[in-house]
């Protein structure tokens, strides 16, 4: 997802525009673009950025994963890998309750360390990423939990993408109704960064080339946060403009 500040476009706003100076062309559209970054950051699933935010999105990663996998102790599986061997009936009957209830089913798919990846990648949905429960697999509950753990990891991914830009263009400072960047979300740079700026003559351009942006970050959003952020300047610009103009004595 891209987003441009250009001043092409906000001229017919800000006609005291080309009175500022070259100089503090640049420094707002720096300040600018990186507010609307970091707004983008706050603004992109889970959405905030404080510690309940973080949280909000581990919780989800545990419930969709355990939509679709079965922890097992070692004995239920070793019991599982057992029955697969041999058959359908066998299953069936091992592992249907005296009530009549299936807890596990022979088209259950048996998973560990090296395939729960990709088999949780699959049941994701294209549209919104989360889990869609149409296959069901089983595996040892520390396998899963140690998953769940590594997964829960990468919360904020899609948000660190904003905040590589907002990193590019003065750092991570709150922006006044919005917050800061927090650590847990701008540790993920170095290894996850999807952020990029390209700076030109009177624009600037931020980028998160996330993949999966178009589903954590909603179109309303998107707008809305760019709307702030385009008011948020013009009222800078117009500040300046008045200052400078009482500094000359033209006011």
């Amino acid at each position: 997802m891209k987003v441009s500040i250009d001043t092409k476009k906000v001229e017919k706003a800000l006609k005291l525009w080309s009175k500022l100076n070259k100089e503090e062309q640049v420094k707002q559209l720096r300040f600018s673009g990186r507010a609307l970054a970091v707004r983008l950051a706050n603004a992109t699933a889970p959405y905030g950025m404080n510690a309940t935010a973080r949280q909000k999105g581990e919780a989800a990663i545990a419930k969709d994963i355990s939509l679709i996998v079965q922890p097992m102790n070692p004995f239920w599986m070793k019991e599982a890998l057992k029955m697969k061997k041999a058959g359908d009936e066998a299953f069936k009957n091992r592992f249907t309750t005296n009530s009549g209830r299936a807890w596990l089913k022979p088209t259950d798919v048996p998973l560990n360390n090296s395939s729960i990846k990709q088999f949780h990648q699959k049941l994701r949905k294209k549209g919104s990423g989360r889990t869609a429960a149409t296959e069901h697999g089983y595996m040892l509950q520390s396998q899963e939990k140690k998953y769940i753990l590594q997964t829960q990891k990468k919360v904020g991914i899609a948000k660190a993408g904003w905040a590589q830009c907002a990193e590019i263009l003065g750092g991570f400072d709150g922006v006044k109704g919005v917050g800061k960047i927090q650590g847990w979300v701008t540790k993920l740079i170095s290894k996850y960064g999807s952020g990029s700026v390209q700076e030109g003559d009177g624009y600037i351009k931020i980028r998160n080339s996330v993949p999966w942006i178009g589903r954590a970050l909603s179109r309303s959003g998107f707008q809305a946060s760019l709307d702030i952020q385009r008011t948020a300047l013009a009222k800078s610009v117009i500040k300046i403009v008045n200052f400078n103009s009482k500094k000359a004595g033209f006011a």
